[in-house]
């Protein structure tokens, strides 16, 4: 186990190392021996503990990198949030030693300042091939199979392998477990969270394991699957409530718009019902728009002022316009219908 029946306070008291360096006002750097640590301590004097890690893969002989956020004080039973990491890798400057990319080091620290558990696992570093570098495997954007991580089944089977872990070690309540996702991790996250399989209109006959999800910026096209073809037709629709996010100007929109309309019409998955579909589109944001900087900090700071007006024109600020919005708004979203 991670942490043995410790809370998180006694963890760190335990595992401290002698050299702490300074990162802000309210942050420090600690060494543990296994990984690399972060304390976030604001005025409420908590200690919640970031942490690499290595997973059980979903399948034999594969073991997933990954970093986990604990919340201190610990709850008997924590909610959790499962996230999963864009075609571009998940560490930030592709080194693990940084933490993660900074939208998902900044929402799971966010997280666990408000009592999740929130896991990242990699699905790239534990199948890499001999034949490729580290680097090379880490972006696999333009990567074309066979040597592609599939989002459509691997990657969604890694979702399964992190509710495994999160079970095991953290006991987390396993009718409050959230999913998030961004680009090709949001694709996982939309099968993971449909009411059908991808070649079957026919519904499960029972829900996902998974309460709601948000989606930022997927690619909504015939790989997702689900029947559909050239904007038309199509089942796709998910199965519990699913926020997506994205920007008017990402090439993805219409794929997804396109999708949206079908859950909405056919399958009524309005806002408001119990498997809704929200569908947010952000005035003039591009695709990876929530990785613009917040209020020029490019540290995990999860933001909590909305744009005004005079923001949302300025031009040069409509990505990060678009992050903050639809940061606060997600969050929201996920902690309404995650715990209720």
């Amino acid at each position: 186990m991670l942490f043995p029946e410790l809370p998180a306070a006694d963890v760190l008291r335990a595992s401290l190392s002698s050299e702490i360096a300074m990162l802000n006002t309210h942050a420090y750097l600690v060494t543990f021996t296994a990984a690399l640590v972060w304390l976030s301590l604001p005025a409420d004097a908590r200690a919640d503990t970031y942490g690499n890690i290595t997973v059980p893969g979903p399948t034999a002989g594969v073991t997933l990198d990954g970093r986990i956020y604990v919340p201190d004080p610990l709850p008997a039973n924590p909610p959790a949030v499962i996230m999963m990491h864009g075609c571009s890798g998940m560490w930030y400057n592709d080194n693990p030693a940084n933490g993660a990319s900074r939208e998902i080091e900044r929402w799971g620290r966010e997280l666990a300042a408000q009592g999740y558990v929130a896991i990242a696992v990699d699905s790239y570093e534990g199948r890499r091939p001999t034949s490729m570098t580290y680097l090379q495997y880490q972006n696999q954007c333009y990567m074309g199979d066979p040597a592609r991580v599939n989002p459509y089944t691997t990657r969604v089977a890694d979702i399964g392998a992190a509710l495994d872990y999160l079970i095991e070690e953290f006991d987390v309540d396993t009718g409050a477990i959230g999913l998030l996702g961004w680009s090709q991790g949001a694709q996982a996250v939309l099968v993971a969270m449909a009411a059908t399989s991808r070649d079957s209109s026919t519904p499960y006959t029972t829900d996902p394991p998974y309460a709601a999800a948000v989606a930022f910026y997927p690619g909504c096209g015939s790989a997702l699957g689900f029947g559909y073809n050239d904007h038309t037709d199509g089942w796709w629709r998910p199965a519990n409530p699913l926020r997506l996010n994205m920007g008017t100007e990402d090439d993805f929109e219409d794929d997804c718009q396109a999708r949206v309309t079908t859950a909405h019409d056919t399958y009524g998955t309005t806002p408001g019902s119990a498997d809704e579909l929200l569908w947010v589109q952000l005035p003039g944001a591009g695709h990876t728009f929530d990785e613009a900087c917040y209020m020029q900090d490019c540290g995990p700071v999860f933001p909590t002022v909305e744009c005004i007006q005079d923001e949302w024109d300025n031009v040069t600020m409509k990505n990060q316009c678009a992050m903050r919005e639809a940061d606060i708004d997600s969050l929201d979203f996920l902690l309404a219908r995650v715990v209720g």
